[in-house]
């Protein structure tokens, strides 16, 4: 390989990169998305980026980018369809069905009515770009390169859901740039590392029964405030810049088998925005007009708490958990190679989101995620030297509980179920295209949980199915 060409290489890979930071969000677990190309998702996941010559590896495990021989760039396109469905319940704090407030501003006039919807089709469909680029500096030492989508997730729910006082829009997106250097110790073992720039952006609204809220202060003796009486809807977008690290180890003990260990290290990520509340007249001087020795009635029930219609500053920390995965792959014969995972997952440091204002916090939901698993099996086979097929199974454990699982994300356990192939395009070439369809089944779940007091303490008693579907193409280039 020409060493004036690399500069080129890399430039043109900066170029391209760069111009992928525009993605939705393909969830998993918790809110962790895949990081790979169309490849590992025909696969699902099985082996991770130790099959050959796999660009994902600038991210996933950059040690395994000393056994790529020839400079590699790909560009992957991923479609989502998620479907998420509730059916059940839900009740005031005091165990009325839950209603809705409408607030006419020509008039002045609110009317209530009760919510009977089931939320209708609270799940999303998104185009995620990735990026990988893998270039090879000397028999030692190689480069990489990656655009990659490492957390999202999302929800939305109809108007007329039961469930508002839970969640009406949540929307998290995560995009990252990566860089990631690999050496060759010998021929059968590489290490590697790397670092990770990455932008977070979210997004949540959900109505807050004012009223309510105030019935549950000890403060307030439970004065038996009606719920139901006013209407305000808090909106609160943020967003951050933060940085963290990503390592691993590749060895290959015989000529057929490949192991390979890494870890992602925990990004600390706290956001920082505005919150604003749209609220009627009711619920407005509920937040404005003093009470008792020029308190509110808010502040009455929430001591140095105060809500401002118009908006405030806001801020909430949303990290992204530590997680370790350890790959094996095998080559069965020239045509037919397999590859297992298991990936672990400290989700145990996500104990709860607290939205803060100014150093005041302003409520704090607890979600007391657990640690959890995803295994996965998948495989190639060739038919011809140009045509390949490939699948894979994946289980995948979520980390919510029972007891504070909420609409916001309504995740249970999920299997991915994949297929997929690669064709080398022989009339450019260097040039092949990897396609995958991936279904995932996730298991129907309860939602049975009371709200914090400080949103006006309603509860679900209901439960959630969902399903997905995502297409993946992949266009690799090797130099």
């Amino acid at each position: 390989m020409s060493h004036k060409k690399q500069p080129i290489q890399i430039l043109l890979g900066l170029i391209l990169l760069g111009g992928l930071m525009v993605a939705g969000s393909i969830q998993a677990g918790g809110f962790l998305t895949p990081t790979y190309g169309a490849s590992g998702w025909g696969r699902a996941f099985g082996g991770g980026s130790l099959f050959q010559n796999d660009p994902s590896a600038a991210y996933n495990n950059p040690a395994a980018m000393a056994f790529i021989d020839k400079p590699l760039s790909q560009f992957t396109i991923t479609y989502a369809n998620i479907d998420i469905k509730y059916s059940g319940a839900a009740y005031d704090y005091a165990g009325n069905p839950g209603s809705s407030i409408v607030y006419d501003p020509d008039t002045d006039l609110t009317t209530s009515t009760l919510r009977t919807g089931n939320g209708g089709q609270g799940g999303f469909e998104a185009w995620a770009p990735t990026g990988f680029m893998v270039v090879p500096i000397n028999e030692r030492f190689a480069f990489g390169l990656s655009q990659v989508v490492p957390m999202g997730a999302r929800t939305t729910w109809d108007e007329d859901w039961k469930g508002r006082d839970f969640a009406v829009d949540t929307k998290i997106e995560t995009v990252g740039l990566t860089g990631s250097l690999s050496f060759k110790v010998n021929d059968q073992f590489a290490v590697g590392g790397g670092a990770i720039v990455q932008h977070t952006k979210g997004f949540v609204s959900q109505n807050v029964d004012l009223y309510a809220a105030a019935a549950q202060s000890p403060d307030l003796g439970y004065l038996p405030f009606p719920a139901g009486q006013g209407h305000a809807l808090i909106r609160v977008k943020v967003d951050n810049t933060s940085l963290g690290w990503f390592a691993g180890t590749t060895w290959k003990p015989t000529s057929q088998d490949t192991l390979g260990l890494n870890y992602h290290a925990k990004i600390k990520n706290r956001l920082e925005g505005q919150y604003n509340i749209y609220a009627d007249p009711l619920s407005t001087d509920l937040m404005t007009l003093p009470v008792s020795d020029g308190k509110t009635l808010v502040e009455l029930a929430y001591p140095g708490l105060r809500l401002y219609p118009g908006g405030a500053n806001a801020s909430a920390q949303l990290d992204i958990p530590a997680h370790a995965s350890l790959d094996w792959v095998h080559q069965f014969s020239e045509r037919l190679t397999l590859g297992a995972s298991a990936t672990w997952i400290q989700w145990s440091s996500f104990k709860a989101l607290t939205l803060k204002s100014d150093g005041s916090t302003l409520v704090s939901i607890p979600y007391n995620y657990r640690n959890s698993w995803m295994y996965a099996f998948g495989g190639d086979y060739k038919l011809t030297d140009d045509f390949t097929v490939r699948t894979g199974l994946a289980f995948d454990q979520t980390p919510t509980r029972n007891a504070t699982r909420d609409p916001r994300i309504p995740d249970g356990d999920r299997i991915f179920a994949s297929l997929g192939f690669s064709y080398n395009i022989r009339a450019i070439a260097g040039l092949s295209i990897d396609g995958a369809y991936s279904r995932q089944f996730v298991q129907t779940v309860k939602l049975k949980s009371k709200n914090v007091d400080r949103l006006g303490a309603a509860s679900l008693d209901g439960k959630s199915e969902a399903k997905g579907e995502v297409v993946s193409v992949s266009a690799t280039y090797a130099f």
